[in-house]
């Protein structure tokens, strides 16, 4: 079990000037496994270095906390494809459907595989909001977003 110390001692290492030490700060947090790290991983997710921050989602991913719902959607703007691909997932695993809107604005992607992503994230959902874009992917220039908007479509009995 995981003491208060162990946590307090690596929150102070997500504040390191060295990426490399605070990605390992989250991991760590990840195996403690307690809900305390929560809200410190949150704050990670505004970390300028994007490897740090797609560390802080896959690490909000494992602890399937809603606390991070909303600061996963502000991510799916973000300027780096992998960011808004992985926020997608993970919003997508969590099940809220306050993430169906943004979701669905992010059909429209430039990138595929950030569509692929949020297509596979609302066919989770389920919300029958998403059927009409979701079809519309049915004709996407990319034939994996294709595949995956088919699935959902299929998975939903849309």
């Amino acid at each position: 079990m995981s003491s208060q110390n162990d946590i307090e001692k690596l929150v102070k290492k997500l504040k390191h000037k060295k990426a490399e030490v605070r990605i390992e700060a989250i991991e760590d947090l990840i195996e403690l496994n307690n809900p305390e790290a929560v809200e410190p991983i949150i704050e990670c997710l505004k970390d300028p270095d994007s490897d740090v921050k797609y560390q802080a989602i896959i690490a909000l991913g494992e602890f399937k906390s809603l606390k991070g719902v909303i600061p996963l959607i502000s991510l799916l703007k973000d300027k780096d494809p992998d960011i808004r691909e992985a926020a997608a997932e993970v919003l997508g695993d969590l099940g809220d459907k306050r993430a169906v809107d943004p979701l669905i604005a992010l059909l429209k992607d430039d990138e595929a595989p950030v569509r692929v992503q949020a297509v596979e994230a609302l066919g989770k959902l389920g919300d029958p909001k998403a059927r009409t874009p979701i079809h519309e992917l049915l004709n996407d220039e990319d034939p994996l977003v294709q595949e995956k908007a088919s699935e959902a479509i299929q998975k939903n009995n849309w």
